[in-house]
């Protein structure tokens, strides 16, 4: 069934693409109304719980959390890399993975930066644009926020795929991890928050910063010539 949904998904970012290209976002009333409802849930739950983390939780346990969940997201990252046929790149991940997981104690530590150990987040959404797939529409997901047809199969992909360490997490009893990866991923985000609250369109300004950081991502942060003209 999951590779069903997979197919037809692509098949749907093949047929659209031509269409995003004239018009990125031929959805927008859908996505503005989802905008607000996201926009709703977030001012109301997960903004006033990230601020309240940010603000009285010590640093201290703030930067163990943020590591430890960064060495599990560095998993997929490197399934990733693998799938882009970024050998360089890869032992670089994986290396980081086994320093942080052994000395970082479990992850808890950032050793691997330390030693000159980096990576770039990778997601099945930049696996797909490296494999030649169009980005499709773009659209906003309910409480998941923006998105482009393209990284939503990337999304669903990443979400259940077997290197999803903080699923497997879950799956052994420890349910509040993906609260806690959300919350440490919301925390991150509120600079931009604070942007868009001072934006006159917030929408607009949502969509264009997600649009640009995804092309940023998926060209490594080396965009052709005809990309930086775009911006």
């Amino acid at each position: 069934m999951k590779q069903l949904l997979i197919i037809f998904l692509l098949f749907f970012t093949a047929n659209t693409s031509v269409i995003a290209e004239e018009n990125l976002d031929p959805f927008e009333d859908i996505n503005r109304a989802v905008f607000e409802f996201n926009e709703t849930i977030d001012d109301n739950l997960l903004e006033p719980i990230s601020r309240a983390y940010k603000d009285y939780v010590p640093g201290i346990f703030q930067d163990g959390v943020s590591n430890f969940f960064g060495n599990l997201r560095d998993v997929p990252t490197l399934a990733n890399q693998i799938l882009q046929f970024k050998p360089v790149e890869s032992i670089t991940t994986l290396t980081r993975i086994l320093v942080n997981t052994t000395a970082g104690l479990g992850g808890l530590f950032d050793v691997a930066s330390d030693m000159g150990l980096t990576t770039r987040n990778e997601d099945f959404g930049q696996t797909l644009a490296v494999w030649g797939v169009g980005e499709g529409p773009f659209t906003v997901l309910p409480l998941l926020g923006p998105s482009t047809v393209r990284d939503t199969v990337g999304l669903f992909v990443d979400t259940t795929s077997d290197v999803n360490m903080i699923n497997e997490m879950n799956d052994i009893g420890f349910i509040s991890a993906s609260a806690m990866n959300v919350i440490d991923k919301r925390v991150e985000l509120l600079p931009a928050t604070d942007l868009l609250d001072q934006s006159d369109d917030p929408y607009i300004t949502m969509r264009s910063s997600y649009l640009q950081k995804r092309r940023f991502d998926v060209f490594d942060g080396n965009l052709p010539d005809e990309e930086d003209d775009e911006f």
